[in-house]
């Protein structure tokens, strides 16, 4: 039988949060979180000082970043494991936190692996205090963006997904793909919304800025020759999408996809 909570006193309040205190302080807080963050290899958290310094990384989040030993970054800062605007993108994201004390939840980010290849994150941050309620520094994980295009699915919609992929350059009408599948668009809201979370509208931009992204770093093709490409209509369309996802303009993605395999180009030469 569940016992009932009785209402603390001041003083008894008081004694439980001191013996908690006192039990916490024998507590390795940062190895807990790489056990636990261990069991869920999507998620990287890392905690960073007021100023921008890295005090601690998840593993998986020190394997994101090319490095084998975590106390090699600690100190280091975004522009010191990321570099170009993608750095500042992140920096600025920092400083809207600490200048608020609000939460930032579910923007996109963008990181690169030691070979250069793109991996999507979700990016939560929070600011992080001491005991007194000031502001010290940030706390925050990555998880991991499901990739839009492999996800199990009736066959009915794998049939419209597959259009949607293969006519990214064409106009693509929310009434025409619903009468495709033999569903009002209200019903086709309703599905899309069950199993991606979004609108088809918003299904179809996001999978555009992917392909967008794929063909930044693949060709040498100009920018407005990928809007068009990725059903744009034109470059400013693709940029306004663009920065609204990524927070970068394509033309800053491209630069600092080249700077980093540039740095990554040195890394190997120095090992």
């Amino acid at each position: 039988m569940i016992r009932p909570f009785k209402s603390l006193t001041p003083r008894q309040k008081q004694r439980q949060l001191e013996e908690r205190e006192e039990w916490l302080r024998d507590v390795d807080l940062l190895q807990a979180f790489d056990e636990i963050f261990d069991f869920m290899p999507e998620y990287r958290i890392f905690l960073k000082r007021r100023a921008g310094e890295i005090m601690f990384l998840s593993r998986a989040m020190v394997r994101t970043l090319r490095v084998d030993d975590e106390a090699a970054l600690i100190g280091a800062q975004d522009h010191d494991v990321t570099p170009g605007p993608l750095a500042d993108l992140y920096c600025a994201r920092d400083e809207e936190v600490l200048r608020t004390g609000k939460s930032i939840n579910g923007v996109m980010e963008v990181w690169f692996t030691r070979e250069g290849i793109p991996q999507w994150f979700l990016c939560h941050k929070a600011p992080l205090r001491n005991r007194q309620g000031q502001i010290i520094g940030i706390i925050g994980f990555l998880k991991e963006y499901q990739d839009l295009t492999h996800l199990p699915v009736d066959e009915p919609l794998d049939q419209l997904l597959t259009f949607i992929r293969e006519n990214l350059s064409s106009e693509l009408r929310i009434r025409d793909l619903a009468e495709m599948s033999n569903l009002s668009v209200r019903q086709l809201e309703r599905i899309f919304q069950t199993v991606f979370g979004m609108s088809p509208r918003k299904y179809i931009t996001k999978l555009r800025i992917r392909v967008a992204v794929r063909l930044l770093l693949e060709t040498n093709l100009p920018v407005d020759h990928i809007a068009l490409e990725t059903g744009f209509c034109d470059q400013s369309a693709l940029t306004y999408y663009f920065r609204r996802e990524l927070g970068v303009t394509p033309y800053k993605f491209r630069k600092a996809a080249a700077l980093w395999s540039s740095y990554n180009l040195k890394v190997s030469a120095n090992s």
